[in-house]
């Protein structure tokens, strides 16, 4: 055992050393590091960039060094040439070789429009711009046309121009080199920038960003690096394009690209990193397998012994559990039987399984008597909500509710229903829950408040309308107090004629619609036109609305027709429209605003004003019974009016700005719904 712990102790040390020896590489060509010229060479100026990275730049030496530099270093010395390096930035470059201060410049991208101005040589790399993205940006960018309506700094070359020419809406932010940028997008001025993928990486790993940014070299077309000279500097070019093609051929450009783009020592180095990380972890894994099966083996003898133990502990915790199930059980059926509700519960088949003493109140059925399915069947309550589902069943309904009436006795009374079903465990239906709540003292108490909150709204009507019937008794007087000295005169009489019907006729009018607003309503639905609705309300609530001074503006479709009780949507649009009138009791605006339209066979009526508003904590309330923020309100009002919309089929909504006002939206039935008469 001991031997093979040093074994492996052998190895591990061995495998390590590998990891951190020193590897060494030659190159087939050194840094761009000037040597003196030999006598008789000819001397070549050569401009590059000095921001390219890692193609030409200036390293933290301060040599002018890169890829294009390397290359041209080899060409030096095969052609027997000497070249003098110029390192500028490109539009620099471009400029000294028009003016003759350069003979060629190094790392340039061939484009048809450079190509007209300079001759190129062959191309000695391909490549790609690359876009480079913030990461959170980077997900939404597939394409160029991603880069829409974005700000994209790129340096100032004719061959990434064009193609982002291309894509419509984009600006573009010009620098002067790769590294201004970058600098660019570093401090936010930039959403993207476009460049080739070696000098991006090369810098953002400079800057340590490179994992704060995303490049993207999918998005473009290839173009080509070569060397542009004048054109008529041939002999250059030649030597140029015959060093590259020996270069190829003889594999010593393949071997300085492996040198700056794909080292072969450091593949190697990961590659046996690689290995020996998972050798040992490997190791480790054996070593804690085995020393998880020994504790396994110790937890299991002592769980054998701590099972047993809890086994008997278990037998005596089950009949605690028993007992204490049973006192529950006894518990849970005092709680049901003594609430307020009526609860019974019923098989699929509608088999009764049990039911608590306040249904056997509600259904006058004895105490002492056994209650069997056949007696709560009979039963008119029961029955008529067995008969409702039964209706309903092919809709499907998970929740059947509503409100029945009863004579019992002489007496009517209300209940409030809920029929449920029942699910397992595994969504398999077994049963029904019916839950029954009397609601016959709150409808007489809620009748009673529906009558002072109707006296109250009525109150505030008869203020106006008396004041608007003071006019033409006004005017009657004064006819009745000059027709004995003016009877024979036919003026008089004529004037007399025109006005005293019309005024007789006026007084006739407002006190027939407040007597339809002040006598008992219930609910009677059928069809009525919506433009004569709409103008007895408005011979209510005019003289009101002018003694406020509120503007009341009218827009009804015409045709337009409701079916629904019409003495209660009196009612209710009395209601919201006194409302109205309170809210914009200290308004400077005041306009009141009633629209009818039919919509898609739904007729919606929207009351709108210019009143103070509410919040939305007060809006979540507003319907609430006895809320109210008036000083001389019961709360009952917006309640009764939600109420009435309910019973009459359908649905009030509610929308407000605290300072701006509130929009009370009615939608009502426009035919006779299937089951009605």
């Amino acid at each position: 055992m001991y031997v093979r712990f040093r074994l492996i102790y052998l190895f591990l040390c061995f495998s390590l050393l590998l990891v951190f020896a020193p590897f060494t590489t030659t190159s087939i060509v050194g840094h761009a590091k000037q040597t003196k010229a030999k006598e008789g060479k000819k001397v070549y100026k050569i401009a590059g960039e000095q921001h390219l990275a890692p193609f030409s730049f200036i390293n933290e030496k301060g040599e002018f060094t890169g890829f294009s530099v390397a290359l041209f270093d080899y060409i030096a010395a095969n052609e027997d040439v000497e070249f003098e390096y110029i390192p500028m930035d490109l539009y620099q470059a471009t400029d000294a070789l028009q003016k003759g201060e350069v003979d060629a410049i190094m790392g340039m991208k061939y484009s048809a429009e450079q190509s007209a101005r300079f001759a190129f040589s062959e191309s000695y790399f391909t490549m790609a711009d690359a876009v480079i993205i913030p990461n959170e940006s980077a997900s939404k960018v597939k394409t160029l046309t991603d880069l829409r309506e974005k700000t994209i700094v790129m340096q100032e070359e004719p061959v990434s121009f064009d193609l982002l020419l291309n894509v419509r809406r984009v600006d573009f932010l010009l620098a002067l080199n790769p590294e201004d940028a970058l600098q660019f997008l570093f401090m936010g001025r930039a959403d993207a920038y476009l460049s080739n993928k070696w000098t991006a990486e090369y810098y953002l790993e400079k800057a340590g960003k490179q994992t704060e940014y995303k490049v993207l070299d999918h998005l473009s077309v290839p173009s080509e690096f070569a060397v542009a000279v004048n054109p008529g500097d041939t002999e250059l070019l030649s030597l140029i394009n015959r060093s590259l093609n020996h270069m190829e051929a003889s594999g010593e450009y393949q071997q300085l690209y492996n040198e700056w783009f794909t080292s072969g020592t450091d593949e190697q180095l990961k590659q046996l990193k690689n290995w020996i990380v998972c050798l040992i972890v490997l190791i480790t894994l054996t070593f804690a397998v085995l020393y998880m099966t020994y504790i396994w083996n110790k937890r299991l003898q002592r769980e054998v012994v701590k099972r047993t133990s809890a086994l008997a502990v278990a037998n005596e915790k089950l009949e605690v559990q028993r007992r204490a199930i049973s006192d529950a059980n006894a518990f849970k059926t005092q709680i049901i039987n003594h609430m307020y509700y009526g609860i019974l519960t019923f098989d699929e088949s509608f088999q009764l399984t049990s039911m608590n003493q306040s249904a056997r109140q509600m259904l006058h059925l004895s105490d002492r008597k056994a209650v069997q399915t056949d007696d709560i069947l009979e039963q008119p309550l029961i029955r008529r909500i067995l008969h409702t589902y039964e209706h309903m069943w092919d809709k499907k309904m998970e929740l059947l509710k509503d409100e029945i009436e009863i004579e019992h006795e002489g007496q009517t009374q209300f209940f409030l229903y809920r029929l449920i079903p029942l699910y397992e465990e595994r969504g398999q239906m077994n049963g029904y829950l019916l839950t029954l709540a009397d609601r016959s003292e709150a409808r007489i108490l809620e009748e009673k408040l529906a009558t002072q909150e109707k006296m109250r709204a009525l109150g505030q009507l008869v203020a106006g309308v008396a004041h608007e019937i003071r006019n033409p008794l006004t005017s009657m007087k004064m006819f009745i107090d000059l027709l004995p000295r003016k009877y024979e005169d036919s003026v008089f009489r004529e004037e007399l004629l025109k006005h005293v019907p019309e005024a007789l006729h006026r007084m006739n009018r407002i006190v027939e619609n407040l007597l339809d607003y002040a006598r008992p309503k219930y609910p009677k639905k059928k069809m009525f036109a919506v433009e004569p609705f709409f103008q007895s309300l408005e011979a209510i609530i005019q003289p009101t609305l002018r003694k406020k001074g509120i503007q009341l503006h009218l827009k009804i479709e015409s045709g337009m027709m409701l079916y629904s009780d019409p003495d209660q949507m009196k009612q209710v649009m009395l209601n919201l429209m006194l409302n109205a009138v309170d809210a914009m009791e200290n308004r400077s605006e005041k306009v009141l605003s009633i629209e009818a339209k039919t919509d898609q066979a739904i007729g919606v009526i929207r009351v709108s004003d210019t009143g103070c508003g509410m919040e939305k904590e007060e809006i979540s309330h507003i319907l609430e019974p006895f809320y109210t923020t008036k000083d001389h309100g019961v709360g009952l009002g917006l309640t009764l009016c939600y109420q009435w919309v309910k019973e009459n089929n359908g649905e009030m909504n509610i929308e407000s700005v605290k300072g701006q006002g509130t929009t009370f939206s009615l939608e009502l039935p426009t035919e006779v719904e299937g089951g009605e008469r």
